[in-house]
C-alpha cells in the first residue's frame, strides 16, 4: 500500500513539473508543416439497382436500398449510360403458401462500363430476410457496396 501511495505521489509530481520544463521553440519551428491545404476528393460513386421478383418483401429491400443510396451522399442513382456499380436483386418468397413470413434474396454486384460492354462480377450474397429486418439488411448492404466502391473506385476512372 505505501508503494503505490508513493508511486501516485511521485507520478503527480511528475505531471505537475511538466509543464515547468523549457521548451525548445526553435526544433518546432525547423518541423513545421507547410500550409497547404489539399482538396479532398469527392468520392460520388453511380449506381444502379434492378430488381427481379415480386414478393412484397423484397421489393421493399429493393425500395429501401433505393432510398438509402439516394439518402447517400457517396451514391448517385444513375440511368445514364456511364460507368457506373450495377447491383441485382433477386428474391423470392421462403414459403410460397405464407409470403409476408420472409424472402429468400441473391444480390449481384456488377461493374458496367456502358450499356454495350460486357458487365464484370464483383461480388454476390446470398441469405433470408424478413419484414422486421429489411431495413438493417438495406444498411449493410449499402455498406458493402460502398466497400466495393472503395476497392474497385480505379475502374471508374
Amino acid at each position: 500500500m505505501r508503494t503505490l501511495l508513493r508511486t501516485f505521489v511521485l507520478l503527480i509530481a511528475l505531471v505537475l513539473t511538466l509543464p515547468a520544463l523549457p521548451f525548445n521553440a526553435s526544433a518546432a519551428e525547423t518541423q513545421s508543416l507547410p500550409n497547404k491545404p489539399a482538396d479532398i476528393a469527392q468520392r460520388n460513386t453511380p449506381i444502379a439497382v434492378e430488381m427481379e421478383g415480386s414478393d412484397s418483401i423484397g421489393s421493399k429491400l429493393a425500395t429501401r436500398l433505393k432510398e438509402a443510396f439516394n439518402a447517400s451522399n457517396l451514391f448517385t442513382l444513375s440511368a445514364k449510360d456511364t460507368p457506373k456499380l450495377r447491383v441485382l436483386i433477386a428474391t423470392t418468397p421462403e414459403f410460397p403458401s405464407r409470403p409476408a413470413v420472409g424472402s429468400a434474396y441473391c444480390v449481384v454486384w456488377l461493374f458496367s462500363q456502358s450499356e454495350g460492354t460486357l458487365r464484370h462480377f464483383l461480388m454476390r450474397e446470398v441469405g433470408v430476410v424478413s419484414a422486421d429486418n429489411v431495413d438493417a439488411l438495406a444498411a449493410q448492404l449499402v455498406e458493402r457496396t460502398d466497400g466495393l466502391a472503395v476497392r474497385y473506385g480505379y475502374l471508374f476512372q
